[in-house]
């Protein structure tokens, strides 16, 4: 029982770091650490002017951005109110570990969805670039740093 509790509370870290990796320092919608997600016009445009994008290159990344963040949307509202619903039953006096851990799991699909929804603006940003675009990119990532699914195009 005592290691089911212990999951639990470790699903609620889990789960509370992947709320703040959702809001990040912008509120919701924009995200930082490990994966770049949903993220602001303003990154958007950092990104054109250091590989150099041209008019159309960038008209397309912003559909991109705009695509993907519609549809996140839904899924960071989808997952605060998880997050809530998890901080809500390991609030009470005896949180149900089966409970937590569907809970903990629900938030955890979620937080999939929006990767791959990110992976997949990625992909499709990596798809607009010159080849030299593309090594320019490639470099600034290797200079930041791997990060998961990191991408300028979501």
């Amino acid at each position: 029982m005592k290691r089911i509790i212990a999951l639990g509370f470790a699903a609620l870290l889990l789960g509370a770091g992947l709320v703040a990796w959702a809001h990040g320092p912008g509120g919701p919608g924009m995200m930082h650490g490990g994966m770049h997600g949903p993220i602001s016009a303003e990154h958007v445009e950092h990104m054109a002017r250091a590989l150099d994008l041209t008019d159309e290159q960038k008209a397309t990344a912003k559909q991109i951005h705009h695509e993907i963040f519609a549809k996140a949307q839904p899924l960071f509202e989808q997952h605060r109110q998880q997050m809530d619903e998890l901080e809500t039953l390991l609030d009470g006096a005896n949180p149900d570990p089966a409970e937590v851990g569907r809970k903990a799991i629900a938030a955890h699909a979620t937080h999939n969805q929006i990767k791959a929804l990110h992976e997949d603006a990625f992909a499709r940003f990596k798809a607009i670039l010159t080849p030299d675009q593309l090594e320019k990119l490639n470099k600034m990532r290797e200079q930041h740093g791997p990060e998961d699914g990191e991408g300028p195009g979501a």
